[in-house]
């Protein structure tokens, strides 16, 4: 009978110099694809990369307004809700900067302070279309803008 021999593989052993490397290359990949990933057009951004930007967003604005913590996280939810609701997903609506990768201005946002001192904040209810054969000049649309100095 022939003895039955058993092939094992033999594992390479890394080097602490090795992994480190890799680890390091693995991590500036991962940077430059996150670099990437916000200097594309805003309607090709992932959801989550978006709500990164519109938190940035509201950390720009916030001082204009004098927004509170509750008020941003406030603030926020209504954004994450509007963005499920799809409302913020073309060009029209978001100004997005590429190469700052930055959201310049919200369309049809409307943000005020009432009597009371309460933050107020919705999208301008779009006007009803008037039937006529002309085209008319378009009205411009209410916008919050960041105040970006250069």
């Amino acid at each position: 009978m022939m003895d039955t021999q058993r092939h094992n593989k033999t594992q390479k052993k890394w080097s602490a110099d090795q992994t480190t490397e890799k680890e390091d290359t693995f991590r500036a990949l991962m940077d430059d694809s996150a670099r990437e990933a916000y200097s594309r057009p805003w309607h090709r951004i992932e959801r989550d990369l978006r709500l990164n930007r519109l938190r940035l967003f509201i950390e720009e604005i916030s001082p204009q307004y004098g927004m509170s913590k509750e008020e941003k996280d406030a603030f926020f939810l209504f954004l994450q809700k509007s963005l499920d609701k799809k409302l913020l997903n073309t060009l029209k609506v978001v100004a997005y900067d590429q190469e700052k990768q930055r959201i310049t201005a919200i369309r049809g946002l409307e943000i005020k302070r009432n009597e009371a001192g309460l933050l107020k904040y919705a999208f301008q209810a779009k006007t009803p279309k008037v039937e006529g054969t002309r085209k008319k000049k378009k009205e411009e649309v209410a916008s919050v803008q960041t105040k970006i100095e250069e």
